[in-house]
């Protein structure tokens, strides 16, 4: 054997150390790869992706697509050089890439190709992997916190210098120290309020014009019965849940606007299957199920401040409504908590949901919405909630003998839907993004159904209804369709990705307008809740997508559409809520803080700071472009909270914040209003105040007026009455289940509102 043959067999005979083998370029693509399936590797996707509906998502190894082009050119340069010898047709070969695809149009590789289809293979190739390469840059990007080369920021509203100087301009709230801290993102309401610091200067001067202000403010605050601070309260077992349960005919009506309004929205619950036992409680109360007297307790507890009928007295600044509702909530907890998790059944997420909403509406612990709202999350996924049933059945289940049936696959995809929704609101509402971002789920929409069309002893589901016809289950089924993009925007906007360009927020712009127009409009006066809200979920996402562009609009006139739009969203998300509060339905307005973050945001819009000056207002915003009267959307606003307020008692702080953003708006020079708006406010949150002080239980309304400084008040006609059928002894019992449960504004302490003009609350 020659010297060098003896050479290259040393390394193998004296080295102790593995020879690594030449990794195999994949071709085929990174989904077929993933589920180890035959691709057939056409591009830009292939057949079996084209067929399962995510073209989209198709995409090949980088490496596959750059061996293909230099494999191709090796061999096209032989091809040529071998027909100049022999003077033979040039042909194309069977690439082993994703470029194969282009040399080919029927799957026959012998067929003579024009070299323009061979340029236009190698064209789609090179930007298949210029795509890669700037989805790895934009990686890169999120890696490094948000750090942006210039080239990628000429179009935004705002070029960041470094890491530190954009961490300065996010929209955020960061309150307290050391591990005491709470943290609040960019599509927070209270957000806005870093921004506004005009409003600062005009709520503290409201302080000094009306000192009564103060003085009520400490006077209700004396009113208010402290609880013992406990959570876990007393232990309820079976017998003692039953004698929570009020008079039948206040049930009904609760359990009526119930299914009038959330399960139009977020289903929980099989109706026909419901009624039956619903009705089974009544006629014999002892053969009830206990879990389903907590389920109804929930029901109750959702809708109590919900009931128009229901003049509520108030215990400092919570109605009695709302203590009622928090002691059935209290009780249902303290239950399930006691409960076995071994035999789980549907009755028990429908209680974990109810309980969720339960809370949303009577704005019990807001500021552990989100952490709640996960904790729900995560539950549902250890059931396997969010995987398609079906497939779990084929895989693990014979044809006789199925683990999930028909009637459970269809009530889980209900029940997904709700936690998924609820999860997805409340991280917008905080702030935060959604945990569901990068979570496989596949289970699917519920069925465009009604609840009639289906039982327990159902072998095969009917199909879905058009979307033309309405049904109970057509929010959840429409709300699908958009759930990839509400997904994907609740991401960029309170994600650690860089702030997108400004031709990106154009073309999401027009994704949701497209969404918008694609609400079918259903006469079923039923659908009217669905419809509104179909629509608050996307006009939302508009506010956030155009905020941070809307407020550059002085400085180039090419960002005066996301002005109009961030002004209009807001417009009509009051427009929304008022049309149904004005019907008497107050549920999205118990349910949802919409309307005092639209109400930050035309304050938003059209105000501008001026440290010199105090503040200000552009003459140049976008209201007067609109033609829109802002001080009229605001006092929709104020009316709507001022409901919210008199129904839970909850608001007073939201209410206060609009009260100065209107008389702020009336101090425009233009306007020609009086000068002195900071007095007017003022005297709007103290009747406010004074109207919840003459309403206290068990308080003496003319002493509590007495004690008070000489206000136009309108005094109550006579002492009020409660007419919820409660009976006496629990009301009197419902403060000892209150504990700590917060009321004021989610992400600031407003509790005390003589303490509104410290520097502190403002400093964000």
């Amino acid at each position: 054997m020659s010297s060098n043959g003896t050479a290259r067999e040393e390394p193998s005979s004296h080295d102790d150390s593995p020879v690594s083998k030449r990794r195999r370029i994949a071709f085929s693509c990174l989904d077929c790869r993933r589920r180890k399936l035959k691709c057939d590797r056409l591009f830009p996707s292939c057949s079996r992706c084209q067929k399962g509906g995510h073209a989209d998502t198709c995409t090949y190894d980088s490496d596959a697509v750059e061996s293909a082009l230099t494999s191709g050119e090796r061999n096209r340069n032989a091809r040529d050089l071998s027909a100049a010898d022999t003077g033979t047709s040039r042909t194309i070969p069977r690439l082993p890439s994703v470029a194969r695809s282009f040399a080919a149009d029927a799957g026959d590789d012998n067929n003579p190709k024009s070299n323009g289809d061979d340029t236009t293979a190698r064209l789609y190739a090179q930007e298949e992997r210029i795509r890669q390469l700037e989805n790895r840059i934009i990686g890169l990007e999120k890696v490094t916190h948000g750090t942006r080369s210039p080239e990628l920021i000429q179009d935004g509203p705002r070029s960041r210098s470094d890491q530190r100087e954009a961490a300065v301009e996010e929209t955020m709230i960061f309150r307290g120290k050391s591990f005491k801290t709470q943290f609040y993102g960019s599509s927070h309401h209270t957000s806005y309020l870093s921004h506004l610091p005009e409003l600062r200067l005009f709520m503290k001067e409201m302080m000094v014009q009306l000192p009564a202000l103060a003085h009520v403010q400490r006077e209700l605050r004396s009113t208010k019965i402290k609880g013992n601070g406990q959570e876990d309260g007393i232990p309820i077992n079976d017998s003692a849940l039953h004698s929570f349960l009020p008079q039948r005919k206040i049930a009904d009506l609760l359990v009526r606007i119930y299914v009038e309004n959330l399960e139009t929205t977020h289903r929980v619950l099989h109706l026909p299957s419901f009624w039956e036992e619903y009705f089974k409680l009544w006629n014999a109360p002892q053969d009830a199920r206990p879990a389903f007297v907590a389920l109804v307790l929930l029901i109750l507890a959702t809708t109590y401040c919900i009931n128009q009928e229901d003049q509520s007295l108030f215990r400092g600044d919570s109605s009695l409504g709302r203590e009622t509702a928090i002691m059935w909530i209290r009780a249902c907890d303290s239950w399930l908590q006691a409960q076995s998790q071994k035999h789980t059944t549907i009755t028990v997420f429908q209680i974990h949901c109810l309980s969720f909403i339960a809370k949303q509406m009577n704005s019990v612990k807001r500021k552990r919405t989100w952490t709640s709202a996960g904790n729900l999350m995560r539950h549902a996924m250890s059931a396997g909630l969010h995987r398609d049933a079906e497939i779990v059945n084929l895989r693990h289940a014979s044809a006789n003998n199925k683990k999930i049936s028909v009637f459970d696959q269809e009530m889980r995809k209900r029940i997904w839907a709700t936690i998924s929704e609820m999860e997805m609101q409340t991280a917008l509402d905080r702030g935060m993004p959604s945990m569901l971002r990068d979570l496989v789920s596949d289970c699917g929409p519920p069925l465009n159904i009604n609840d009639e069309d289906f039982d327990l002893s159902i072998e095969e589901l009917p199909p879905s209804r058009p979307l033309s016809q309405y049904t109970r289950s057509s929010f959840q089924h429409l709300s699908y369709s958009s759930w990839a993009l509400r997904l994907e925007l609740a991401s960029r906007i309170n994600g650690s990705s860089p702030q997108p360009q400004y031709e990106d927020v154009l073309l999401y712009d027009r994704k949701i307008m497209q969404r918008l127009d694609d609400i079918p409009h259903w006469e079923d006066q039923e659908g009217q809740v669905s419809q509104i809200l179909l629509q608050l979920q996307l006009q939302q996402l508009l506010l956030y997508l155009h905020r941070p562009f809307a407020r550059c609009e002085t400085q180039s006139s090419r960002y005066n559409y996301s002005a109009n739009v961030h002004l209009r969203s807001a417009m009509t998300i009051l427009d929304l809520h008022n049309e149904l509060t004005s019907s008497g339905n107050s549920f999205l307005n118990l349910f949802r803080n919409d309307i005092f973050g639209a109400a930050l945001s035309i304050c938003y819009n059209v105000s501008i700071s001026v440290p010199d000056y105090g503040y200000s207002i552009p003459s140049r915003c976008a209201i007067v472009r609109l033609g829109g009267d802002a001080v009229q959307y605001l006092e929709k606003a104020l009316m709507m909270l001022e409901g919210k307020t008199m129904r839970i008692g909850v608001g007073l702080q939201e209410y206060y914040c609009v009260c100065a953003i209107m008389g702020l708006l009336k101090k425009f020079p233009s306007s020609g209003q009086s000068k002195n708006e900071e007095k007017r406010a003022a005297e709007s949150v103290t009747r406010l105040i004074q109207r919840v002080l003459s309403l206290q239980d068990n308080y003496s309304a003319a002493a509590t007026l007495a004690s008070l400084p000489t206000m136009p008040v309108s005094a109550p006609n006579g002492t009020p009455t409660n007419r919820n059928g409660v009976p006496p002894a629990a009301q009197m019992e419902s403060t000892e289940f209150v504990g700590d449960f917060g009321q004021d504004l989610e992400g600031l302490d407003l509790t005390n509102l003589a303490g509104w003009d410290l520097e502190a609350f403002w400093n964000f």
